[in-house]
């Protein structure tokens, strides 16, 4: 039998269409396969089958706990931003350094807090990931720290997405930030699951070395996020980072951050929920390096032609604490400004240079006081501070501040309840939209 031409490129068109519809079926099955892997795998929070959560796999700065939670251990969740993940190695973050201090203190319950810090995340986020975790891990109590520098900002302005996903900016890196070996997690770099798991097959033969060099950081005790190679900004972009939080202490722009401000306020009935079924909570509030050191504000100042006197270096902490307590008087808040005030009076460096975050002394400075607050809130143990460094804290922070109470009331009941009012109840209008 003979085909005509026109037969046969209707037959050879057939069978391109049939193959490239078996190729999108295979791809479809495949993709969907994958998925179904990951949802299965990872929903239960990465829980191997000897019941273990390996952080470090998921690039968190902590190691290795079993899901189900010792009999005589108290187990705490640590979240925040990248200061709850911290520049340091795990035992040298703050978390790490409260854990330790709480252990030599008290013999039983053995404490145990989990660093569950992810950078570039804010307070919807920290709520998002204890819901997360708690399912899995089951703690008794939460860290909660909140940073002054621009955990405000990341919502106001909507630096960061609207919806919280697994330790999103470090679960990508092909290396674990606290050591610079390579990781075996997939990244998200394709659009379909397949060629991701094909692209990481392909780098598992092509790189016999770590994917990132070992760091070469001042001290053992710091991670990769420390090394001049990482995260080590130059003096204009770390000047501009440090004046883009000035918003913060500015009274005369505080409505800017409304949506910041109410995202507190969200968080702050979240953590009074906490409460009120049981768990313990702590929110600690981190100051940023403008508000510690006097010298890098006239830095600034200079640089950025700045008038220093319109800036309320207390304003955003307050403002959190007003919130906090109109929310529920109950609700734990320390303000480690004054503590961090104080000690950098006293002549130390608490930040790490030209990176905005703690190096080890400002985590260590930060731990003892959260050890402090727990060991006496949580367990009844009485902890004695320095006489002259808790003199200093009580005069800093009974220091007469630039704005006035009032004048944080007024924001309060005059624009952010309202605010939060008309947020709510345009929210109740959508599904009759729909």
């Amino acid at each position: 039998m003979k085909f005509s031409p026109k037969g046969r490129l209707a037959g050879f068109a057939l069978n391109c269409a049939l193959f490239l519809c078996a190729l999108v079926i295979s791809l479809y099955c495949a993709e969907w396969i994958l998925l179904a892997y990951e949802r299965a795998r990872f929903s239960t929070g990465y829980v191997d089958e000897h019941g273990l959560v390996n952080l470090r796999a998921l690039n968190y700065n902590d190691t290795t706990l079993p899901a189900a939670k010792p009999a005589e251990e108290w187990r705490v969740l640590s979240l925040g931003d990248s200061f709850a993940y911290s520049i340091m190695v795990s035992d040298y973050a703050y978390s790490g350094v409260a854990a330790r201090l709480m252990n030599a203190t008290i013999d039983k319950p053995t404490v145990r807090i989990v660093n569950l810090g992810e950078p570039a995340t804010s307070v919807n986020d920290y709520r998002a990931a204890y819901q997360y975790w708690a399912a899995v891990l089951h703690p008794d109590a939460a860290i909660f720290n909140i940073f002054l520098g621009n955990d405000l900002l990341e919502i106001a302005f909507k630096y960061i997405p609207s919806q919280w996903s697994l330790n999103r900016v470090f679960t990508e890196k092909d290396f674990n930030i606290a050591d610079g070996s390579s990781r075996s997690h997939i990244p998200h770099k394709f659009p379909l699951r397949l060629f991701d798991y094909a692209y990481a097959y392909v780098l598992n033969f092509r790189h016999a070395t770590p994917a990132f060099p070992q760091p070469v950081v001042p001290d053992p005790r710091y991670n990769i996020a420390a090394d001049n190679n990482f995260i080590h900004f130059a003096e204009e972009t770390y000047f501009t980072i440090n004046n883009v939080q000035l918003v913060n202490f500015d009274f005369s722009r505080v409505d800017e951050l409304i949506a910041g401000y109410a995202a507190i306020y969200n968080f702050m009935r979240f953590a009074a929920d906490l409460m009120h079924d049981g768990k313990k909570v702590l929110i600690t509030l981190a100051p940023s390096e403008t508000q510690v050191d006097p010298a890098l504000r006239v830095q600034l100042a200079a640089h950025f032609h700045l008038d220093l006197t319109r800036y309320d270096w207390t304003l955003s902490g307050r403002i959190i604490q007003a919130i906090s307590t109109e929310v529920d008087p109950n609700i734990p808040v320390i303000d480690l400004t004054a503590y961090f005030q104080c000690h950098q009076e006293a002549g130390e460096t608490l930040y790490h240079d030209r990176n905005t975050h703690w190096n080890l002394a400002g985590n260590a400075l930060a731990g003892q006081v959260i050890a402090s607050h727990l060991l006496h809130d949580w367990f009844g143990t009485v902890v004695t501070s320095p006489h002259g460094q808790q003199d200093c804290v009580t005069e800093q922070e009974q220091a007469a501040p630039k704005t006035s109470a009032a004048a944080i009331h007024a924001f309060l009941s005059d624009r952010l309840l309202p605010a939060l009012r008309a947020n709510a109840d345009e929210k109740t209008r959508q599904p009759e939209r729909n």
